[in-house]
């Protein structure tokens, strides 16, 4: 019943679109939202009929559900990319242009609108970047960065970024492959040896101070735990989870992508001087980030990489009921309170907690030691470079 009064009401919708009223198409879409049987289709409809009334926020509003239920539905992501573009985001409008090109590539036959659609965007994103390529060139300079003077890694990883040079095939079944940034050359943990850490015992040592500011968190601002993967509107999603929006895996930070959350800092404040001491990977708009990571109840986070292969991701387990885990690559290893661990998030990984009660660690990143201080200083001002880039 709900499919046929989806489709009536979406067949309608596109007759009037056709027909040139809008106002009626529209109506026939929010009659199938407000019954609840609206599906991707009927969203781009929606989108379609608001963007024929000039109306571009509810037009990417409906864009938005479209993606959340179809991430890779090439004329969402092209149009969320045209409204992107119009209001100068060009970072976010690259993201969805990119990801649409590159689904389109596997594609043998196109409708010709689509086809010109994707050799417009085609044009514009080569303009992207090379604004892009301009405005991460004047980062470094600002950073006194010269060509000659870096490593060569540096170098390599630059062009890689700059899609100059194609990233390395180590062949192996569980590679270093960061979404976002990858460093050449870096070696291959993934834990990482202890004795390299060895401010990670100090921190083990603090084990039930820091537990007591997190039950105190727990206890009395609970409201402060939020979920940990969120939908945004501002960059495609390259896959879906199940823990989108989820209370299953919720956290408190103390910093966010290297912003301080002042509010949490206050209420942890031997925690915050604590991890204060140690070498956070400080890159304004990425990281650090640090915060009490609150896996629920028989919750899994699935496998996935990290944006960086120049950090480590640490763990302190605070609370840990029975059968807790974290796989990276082909290593497992079980969860235990007060021991603390270091690995490398840009292999594949994932963590279970298939207890009847919550898991809790602190969680935070740092720079991997085998990452020199000038190659640190590049990469910091290059990174802010991609956070920043807004023309």
């Amino acid at each position: 019943m709900e499919l046929r009064q989806e489709e009536q009401l979406f067949r309608s919708g596109i007759a009037a679109l056709q027909a040139g009223n809008a106002s009626e198409a529209r109506a026939n879409f929010q009659a199938a939202v407000d019954a609840n049987v609206a599906t991707a289709r009927s969203w781009l409809g929606m989108a379609l009929a608001c963007l024929s009334q000039s109306d571009i926020p509810s037009a990417e509003a409906a864009l938005d559900q479209v993606l959340k239920a179809e991430p890779h539905n090439l004329r969402a992501l092209i149009m969320k990319g045209d409204i992107l573009q119009g209001r100068s985001e060009n970072q976010a409008a690259s993201a969805h242009f990119g990801l649409a090109l590159r689904l389109s590539a596997a594609l043998t036959d196109m409708p010709a609108q689509l086809k010109a659609d994707i050799d417009r965007i085609a044009a514009r994103q080569q303009e992207l970047m090379h604004l892009f390529k301009e405005h991460l060139y004047e980062s470094l300079a600002a950073a006194n960065y010269k060509r000659a003077e870096a490593s060569q890694r540096f170098n390599d990883s630059l062009d890689m970024l700059l899609g100059r040079l194609e990233r390395p095939d180590p062949g192996l079944t569980f590679p270093q492959a960061p979404h976002i940034y990858f460093l050449p050359n870096v070696p291959y943990h993934t834990f990482y040896p202890e004795h390299e850490l060895p401010w990670l015992k100090e921190l083990e040592a603090h084990t039930d101070v820091i537990e007591a500011e997190l039950q105190a968190l727990l206890l009395n601002e609970a409201e402060k735990f939020s979920p940990y993967i969120h939908s945004g509107i501002d960059r495609p999603q390259q896959g879906v989870t199940e823990l989108l929006d989820s209370r299953d895996w919720t956290s408190a930070y103390l910093w966010e992508d290297g912003r301080p959350n002042a509010d949490n800092m206050a209420l942890c404040p031997k925690t915050t001087a604590l991890l204060s001491e140690l070498p956070l990977t400080l890159i304004e708009g990425f990281a650090p980030s640090v915060l009490f990571s609150k896996l629920d109840a028989g919750a899994r986070i699935e496998p996935h990489t990290g944006m960086l292969n120049t950090r480590l991701i640490c763990h302190l387990p605070l609370v840990v009921p029975p059968d807790c885990a974290l796989r990276v690559g082909d290593e497992t290893r079980q969860t235990q309170r007060g021991v603390a661990w270091a690995f490398d998030d840009s292999v594949n990984h994932e963590a279970w907690n298939n207890s009847d009660t919550d898991r809790v660690i602190l969680l935070f990143d740092v720079w991997r030691p085998d990452v020199n201080a000038q190659e640190q200083h590049f990469i910091k001002a290059l990174l802010e470079g991609v956070s920043s880039y807004r023309l």
